[in-house]
């Protein structure tokens, strides 16, 4: 059994006028709430409960609200907070009732402050029905869930926490370790050893690099024109269609990075623990903020779903120098290019080699040496697996909608 944690998506079905009201009245309220504590620099619960505790709001929120803002203000440095976030309610926020006799089964109820509550019909993902049910049977642990507004719409995503069957029982020694390495030239890259210890079936996914580059320099150009131009709204709808160009490239290729794992006998997926990969990101602010915003958590938190969905394992490892060293002598060599590892080591056969590849590589041997282990997540707030932001620890509207920069670093 591993822990899985999954964002499941909910349309609200046509709130009528009067219920369309208080939603817009909870939000603005939120908002102002999250702009004044942001505002005063709350590094602690207790500094921003003085601020939000007479807004009227539910104490689902205000308690939410109370861990957010001293994130952003600590953990992640936030410059500057976008205008539209969605509204968080803690776990215990949220009710959901089912009625499979009706035309529309599932109904919600969403705080709107302390004594007055939204009971509404909502459409889930048709392809999370099983989520859904697990957490509305108790078999599945409510988490945090998030209410926004999309082009006259209005969204629930909650995150669910559940065991599921890992598929192989096969000893560690039997598994096929595969090597996944993240990058921003090839977006992500596999690769195993075959039984004669020798690198085999790589494959990289390149062009959808080389489309997120440029739908992310699209997206930072265009925005800031049409910010500095006063066109905030168009800025901010042109922005939710890039992200969601971007969430679909992640969605497909982390579909297709657990297909190659199904095509391997024993299979264990590995990948490069993100607490360390936090730590090692010191290339000066713009450097920073450009790789902590790429996406790492977002496509770890995809493959590490989708692979438990179809049974397969999930490992972590220790990402220090997997790019660097050598994987056939371990050799600290270097990069003359970005797609290019190079061995300094005169008696290795390597020579110059893929540098994806070699990191791949790398990273499966990792899991060989024991250096592996399990990652639980109950201290891992990254937000890519609850509905995190590919640029940054805020969240404006859903999943995939744009980002304003921070100083910091980023999280279904």
């Amino acid at each position: 059994m591993t822990e899985l944690t999954k964002t499941l998506e909910l349309k609200l079905v046509e709130p009528n006028a009067h219920k369309r009201r208080k939603l817009r009245e909870t939000r603005k309220a939120y908002q102002q709430a999250l702009h004044d504590a942001f505002d005063a620099r709350c590094t602690t619960q207790t500094e921003a409960n003085d601020v939000v505790v007479d807004y009227d709001l539910s104490g689902y929120a205000k308690n939410a609200l109370k861990k957010y803002v001293p994130q952003l203000t600590t953990t992640y440095n936030a410059g500057e907070l976008h205008d539209d976030h969605p509204v968080r309610f803690t776990n215990e926020g949220l009710r959901l009732d089912h009625k499979p006799g009706n035309a529309i089964e599932w109904y919600v109820k969403i705080p709107h402050h302390e004594d007055y509550h939204l009971w509404m019909p909502a459409q889930p993902n048709p392809e999370q029905r099983d989520w859904l049910e697990a957490l509305n049977a108790g078999n599945a642990e409510m988490g945090e869930s998030r209410l926004f507004e999309r082009d006259g719409a209005w969204y629930l995503h909650v995150t669910a926490t559940r065991d599921v069957e890992v598929g192989s029982e096969a000893s560690a020694e039997d598994r096929t370790p595969i090597g996944v390495d993240i990058g921003e030239a090839s977006l992500v890259t596999v690769c195993h050893r075959d039984d004669c210890d020798s690198p085999t079936a790589p494959e990289l996914w390149a062009e959808e690099g080389k489309t997120v580059r440029r739908l992310r320099k699209t997206y930072f150009t265009a925005t800031r024109r049409l910010q500095t131009r006063g066109s905030e709204r168009l800025a901010d709808s042109f922005g939710d269609d890039l992200w969601n160009q971007i969430d679909d490239v992640f969605h497909r290729v982390t579909r297709e990075v657990v297909e190659y794992a199904e095509s391997v006998e024993n299979p264990v997926l590995v990948l490069e623990d993100l607490t360390y990969i936090r730590e090692s990101m010191d290339y000066g602010e713009y450097m920073n903020r450009r790789l902590h915003g790429w996406g790492f958590a977002k496509l770890h938190a995809q493959i590490r779903y989708k692979a438990a969905e179809k049974g397969i394992l999930v490992e972590t490892v220790n990402p220090r120098n997997t790019s660097k060293e050598c994987h056939a002598c371990g050799e600290v060599g270097y990069r003359p290019k970005q797609a290019t590892f190079k061995c300094t080591n005169d008696a290795c056969w390597v020579g110059e080699y893929q540098a994806d590849v070699n990191g791949a590589v790398n990273i499966a041997d990792r899991y060989l040496s024991g250096e592996s282990r399990s990652r639980e997540h109950e201290n891992d707030d990254d937000s890519a697996e609850d509905g995190g932001r590919l640029t940054a620890p805020q969240d404006s509207q859903a999943d995939a909608e744009p980002q304003q920069e921070t100083l910091g670093t980023y999280a279904s």
